[in-house]
Parts: structure tokens; C-alpha cells; sequence
């Protein structure tokens, strides 16, 4: 795991993706005797690359996760020490979801999208600052995320941490160093904080990242897994 704060890789495309493109989301990290490889891959439509970066990911659209026996307390993690390095071919399921990230910092938010109106469900995502590639946009995600549902700044509004106890498990079976979880979990407090404020980009017009609709479903692009440098 890239500790929080550690300096980013930079750029391998420097050249924002115009609105459309098709794209795919990769979470890169180190894994034991492979060195740094693609863990996770999902692809998705760029909605905005300026100073955000918006995509989204229509249902049936293509996703690949690590292969092999799910471990861990909720029995779906593939250890990284024990993976063989092959993939499960898979598709995104549900509805649309729309994620956003603003460049640098080290979460992006997302929210579902059912064809006619936003959901009251809404994710945050803890991880690396993403980097533009040539296919799209890599990052490294951290285990530890956030789940809110209502309508932000409203009674309804709740917000509650996720998967803390996968981040654990991690760090019980040494492949996450406890000082690399402490310092995710501070970044997690800072986005609960955020969070339960509701501030941006809970309190933006979504409205102007609405997906296409009826969605067209993203397939996965040819070299998804081919790292740069």
C-alpha cells in the first residue's frame, strides 16, 4: 500500500479526455512477487476532466477483480501475498454510478444513477490521488470507505465508515503496515468529517454530471492490465 501523503507517480497522459471517451479505472498497487500490477479494473464514460474528474459507469460495464478464494471477515478478499495473478471477468451491476474526484486529493465520491433520477445512496472511496494513463485514470484504493444515504444537510442525512474490519484483517495478516493503516484511517476521519457536513461535492448540482441515458454499457478496453514504465 502507497502510504497516505507519499508523492504520486506522475502523469503518463497529461492531456484531459474530452467528455464521452471511454476509459478504465485501475487500482495499481505492489503485490508480493509480481511487483506493481493492476489489482482492480472497471470501465467507465468521462463526464468531466478539468479540474474534477467525473465517470461514470453504466450497468454491464466491464470490471475485472483478482481471481481466486475470498478471504478475510466478510470472505471476498483475495489476498495480495496468495494471489496467482489472474483475473475474474465481471460486470457492474445495479445502476449507473457516477464518481467523482477532485485532483489530488485522496478519495473520490460517488453516487447511483437510475435512469430517471439520482439514488439517496452515496459512497466515499479512500484512496491514492488518481493519474491519468492512457487508458484512463489509475489510483490505489485503501480498504477503509465511507457509506452515506438521505439527502445531505437534512435530517435524513447518515453517514457510517465501511470495511474497517477488512483493513484490519490486513494489517493481522502483514500486508498493510499498521502505520500505513493508522494514517488511512486519519485520512477517513477527514472525509467523515466532510462527510457529515455535507460539504462539495456533496452539496454540488450533480445535475451537471448526469449520465447518458438510456446507458450504454463500457466494455473493457484492449491492454487494460499493461502498466506504463
Amino acid at each position: 500500500m502507497l502510504p497516505p501523503g507519499a508523492e504520486s507517480r506522475p502523469h503518463a497522459r497529461a492531456t484531459p479526455f474530452e467528455r464521452g471517451s471511454d476509459v478504465v479505472l485501475r487500482s495499481v498497487r505492489d503485490f508480493t512477487g509480481r511487483g506493481r500490477t493492476v489489482g482492480f479494473a472497471v470501465a467507465g464514460t468521462v463526464l468531466d476532466d478539468g479540474d474534477v474528474v467525473v465517470v461514470a459507469t453504466p450497468t454491464g460495464s466491464g470490471m475485472r477483480t483478482r481471481a481466486g478464494q475470498g478471504q478475510g471477515p466478510n470472505g471476498r478478499i483475495v489476498a495480495h501475498d496468495t494471489w496467482d495473478g489472474s483475473y475474474a471477468e465481471k460486470t457492474w451491476d445495479g445502476d449507473t454510478v457516477v464518481r467523482v474526484h477532485r485532483w489530488g486529493e485522496r478519495w473520490s465520491v460517488w453516487r447511483w444513477y437510475d435512469g430517471a433520477d439520482w439514488t439517496d445512496r452515496w459512497y466515499g472511496n479512500l484512496e491514492t490521488p488518481w493519474q491519468r494513463t492512457p487508458l484512463g485514470f489509475d489510483t490505489q484504493d485503501w480498504a477503509l470507505d465511507i457509506v452515506a444515504s438521505g439527502h445531505p444537510r437534512t435530517s435524513s442525512w447518515h453517514a457510517d465508515f465501511k470495511d474497517a474490519d477488512e483493513l484490519a484483517w490486513m494489517v493481522q495478516r502483514g500486508t498493510v503496515s499498521a502505520s500505513d493503516a493508522a494514517a488511512v484511517h486519519t485520512v477517513g476521519d477527514q472525509l467523515m468529517e466532510r462527510t457529515r457536513r455535507a460539504d462539495w461535492p456533496f452539496d454540488a448540482n450533480w445535475d451537471d454530471w448526469l449520465p447518458s441515458s438510456p446507458a450504454r454499457a463500457v466494455l473493457m478496453p484492449a491492454g487494460w492490465d499493461r502498466l506504463e514504465g
